[in-house]
């Protein structure tokens, strides 16, 4: 039980607990009968061993068992009593000791959501945001359709940008072969950036059976460590060229993307722009209204929650750089950039939750099998591989329900927003 609370910080308190005698006697008890009943020792038939034995040989044990047990369940019963919620898991001040025949009295400190007073979402205003949808945006549409319909057919002329080369090649560093450079038919679009320049650059020209010699120097950060500092010679061999073929734009298409002609296949891709458009425009909204909330409401936020923002954000920046095969800034300088963007992104999930709250938003079960089956829709997926996405990524479908519980507030909130 709860037996004194002490403010530390706005985000963080220490609370004294108090666990009675009587509590731990007879948890002590029943852990010992317990033992009884289960150990055998010469000497002794089952359920019959003395208590002071069963102490002298599991004593230390015992208590370990006794204070793991009851440290959680009191400190739980406290954090009840004392009307907070931790964002953390509290730190014991001192060592936990059992004492025949008394009390067990314990100190923890642990951050905590912290007050945000009234919160005032009321009385927002927003700058309207118009959009059109420009004619050379439908073009451009139907280009990308045009191009995603391109098929590859063999051929003997000479490679040119935008053709395809299936080549193998060899790699050497200071003469020695580099097995984990080699490629095998490895298919590439010239001019494509999948590829390093210097390899479009040497096949432009080049015919199936053609070889050529690639040399590049690759800098001294570079992640990957075996060419780090290194030149590599690439010896390529052309093992086929394949020429892209790329289809008109005209009905023939249109009917390959469900349309009965190009005006049908125009019109969905006007209206599929205005929707994406629409929503580009809300979510513009929705991050003005978080800037709006962020400036109405000053609050402490817990270190332990900002830390774990930076944290995620610097890993995300990492990530992209492996992608994109950059080397990233350091680590320290990457926390210092990041600092600011995760006290605010903390804020918004904390004023989100308690309008949330508030409001009685929810997410029911319909709501993440909607959103399950809209991303397997639009990335090609089944649902549950989607499932399986989140749950190798996220460690389980939470991150999606907290996506959809800040958009449904966003909703909540962008209902009552003046827009003029």
């Amino acid at each position: 039980m709860l037996q004194e609370i002490e403010k530390i910080s706005p985000t963080s308190r220490k609370l004294t607990i108090n666990i009675p005698s009587d509590a731990i006697q007879s948890e002590t008890d029943s852990v010992y009968n317990n033992l009884q009943m289960t150990t055998s020792i010469p000497g002794f038939r089952p359920g019959r061993i003395p208590q002071a034995i069963l102490k002298k040989r599991f004593g230390k044990k015992v208590e370990a068992q006794i204070l793991e047990k009851m440290v959680p369940e009191f400190y739980m019963m406290a954090i009840k009593e004392a009307a907070i919620e931790p964002v953390s898991y509290p730190s014991i001040d001192d060592k936990i000791e059992i004492k025949p025949g008394q009390a067990l009295s314990f100190s923890v400190t642990v951050e905590i959501k912290p007050d945000m007073g009234d919160i005032n979402y009321d009385n927002i205003t927003l700058k309207k945001k118009t959009f059109t949808v420009e004619e050379d945006e439908v073009q451009k549409a139907l280009e990308i359709l045009q191009e995603s319909k391109a098929l590859y057919s063999a051929t003997d002329d000479a490679l040119k940008e935008g053709d395809m080369a299936i080549v193998s090649s060899d790699a050497f560093i200071d003469d020695e072969p580099k097995e984990e450079l080699t490629y095998k038919e490895y298919p590439f679009v010239l001019g494509s950036g999948e590829m390093p320049k210097e390899f479009s650059d040497a096949l432009t020209g080049r015919k199936k059976g053609d070889t050529a010699e690639v040399r590049i120097s690759f800098e001294a950060d570079h992640p990957n460590k075996t060419i780090a500092g290194k030149e590599v010679l690439f010896k390529v061999t052309v093992e086929e060229a394949k020429k892209k073929q790329i289809p008109p734009i005209d009905d023939d298409l249109a009917k390959e993307a469900q349309c009965e002609n190009l005006d049908e296949l125009k019109g969905k891709i006007r209206d599929n722009l205005t929707k994406r458009k629409e929503s580009q425009t809300n979510l513009e909204y929705k991050r003005e209204i978080l800037d709006e909330l962020i400036k109405r409401h000053e609050f402490d936020v817990p270190p332990t929650m900002v830390q774990g923002e930076i944290d995620s954000l610097v890993q995300q920046e990492k990530d992209n750089a492996s992608r994109q095969g950059v080397t990233p800034k350091p680590d320290d300088e990457l926390k210092k950039e990041f600092e600011a963007k995760a006290k605010d992104n903390v804020k918004s999930v904390l004023l989100l939750e308690a309008i949330g709250k508030k409001d009685k938003v929810d997410v029911s079960d319909a709501d993440v099998k909607s959103a399950v089956e809209e991303i397997a829709a639009r990335n090609s997926l089944k649902p549950e591989e989607v499932m399986k996405l989140y749950s190798v990524r996220e460690g389980s479908m939470d991150a999606l329900k907290s996506r959809l519980f800040a958009d449904k507030v966003l909703d909540l909130i962008l209902g009552k927003v003046t827009i003029e």
